[in-house]
C-alpha cells in the first residue's frame, strides 16, 4: 500500500512540474502563421484604412512570411540567437519591400510610425536578457537619534 500511494505522489509530482514547465521557445508560445498574418493585416487595416482589394493582398504577403518566419524559428535547433537574427531581419526587409509596394507613400509612413510606436512600447524587453539584475535598493536609514 505504501508503495502504490509513493507511487501515485511520484506520477502527480512530475505531471504538475512537466506542465508548471514554459513552452519551447520562449515564456509564449508561438502564434499560428494564419492567426499571425490576420492579427497584423487587421491592425493595418484599422491603422492605415486599407481598401479590401488592398488588405486581400496584403494578407496574402503577411501570411506568407509568417510562414516562413515560423519555418526559420523551427529550423533553427542549435539555439544561435545571433544568425537567427541576421535571417529575420533579412525576411522582414524582403515582407518590407512587397508591403511597401501594395500601400500608398501615406500608408507606408503611417506604418512605419505604428511599428515604431509598438518598438518604443516594447522598451528593452528582451535586450537585456545577459545582463546582471539591478543591485538591490539601499536600506532604509535607521533613526538613532
Amino acid at each position: 500500500m505504501l508503495k502504490l500511494g509513493l507511487s501515485a505522489f511520484l506520477f502527480l509530482f512530475i505531471l504538475i512540474n512537466t506542465q508548471a514547465q514554459p513552452p519551447a521557445g520562449g515564456d509564449r508560445p508561438m502564434m499560428d502563421p494564419v492567426k499571425r498574418a490576420e492579427q497584423q493585416t487587421t491592425l493595418m487595416t484599422e491603422k492605415l484604412s486599407l481598401s479590401e482589394a488592398q488588405a486581400a493582398k496584403i494578407k496574402d504577403i503577411n501570411l506568407k512570411y509568417a510562414e516562413k518566419s515560423k519555418a526559420m524559428r523551427e529550423a533553427n535547433t542549435t539555439g544561435d540567437r545571433t544568425a537567427m537574427r541576421d535571417q529575420m531581419t533579412a525576411l522582414r526587409t524582403e515582407q518590407d519591400a512587397e508591403l511597401k509596394s501594395m500601400l500608398t507613400s501615406d500608408q507606408w509612413a503611417a506604418w512605419e510610425k505604428v511599428r515604431a510606436e509598438q518598438r518604443a512600447s516594447r522598451g528593452d524587453r528582451g535586450n537585456n536578457m545577459n545582463q546582471a539584475p539591478p543591485p538591490p535598493p539601499p536600506p532604509p536609514p535607521t533613526g538613532g537619534q
